[in-house]
């Protein structure tokens, strides 16, 4: 940010300096025309400094707030292992259930075939 600062202002002085350079306009003109740039430079520096402000508190923000996010990551891992285990035993009895009502409806299917 120092390095930043001390180019604005040298970048500043060499924009002063051409505009100074001889010039058709009037001085009142040139010395409006240098005043209107140096209030946008420094409102640009102002915006600049306010943006990177809101940067660092929102980066501060994110760190502060990132290992709490991390546990509650690992919490619902957790939490769906625990569910994924305590269903099993009723899933596993689904898929034999409807593996016997897939053999009962295919035997019956055949018998109903064979009766006609």
């Amino acid at each position: 940010m120092k390095f930043f600062g001390i180019g604005l202002g040298l970048g500043s002085l060499a924009g002063l300096g051409i505009s100074l350079l001889p010039n058709p306009q009037t001085g009142h003109k040139v010395k409006e025309d240098v005043r209107l740039f140096l209030d946008g430079t420094k409102n640009d520096a102002s915006s600049l400094v306010t943006s990177t402000k809101q940067a660092t508190q929102a980066a501060n923000e994110l760190m502060n707030n990132l290992p709490q996010a991390e546990q509650t990551v690992k919490d619902i891992q957790n939490n769906l292992t625990d569910f994924q285990s305590s269903i099993k035993p009723e899933v596993d009895q689904m898929k034999e259930n409807v593996s016997n009502l897939t053999k009962e409806a295919k035997e019956t299917v055949d018998g109903i075939k064979n009766e006609l």
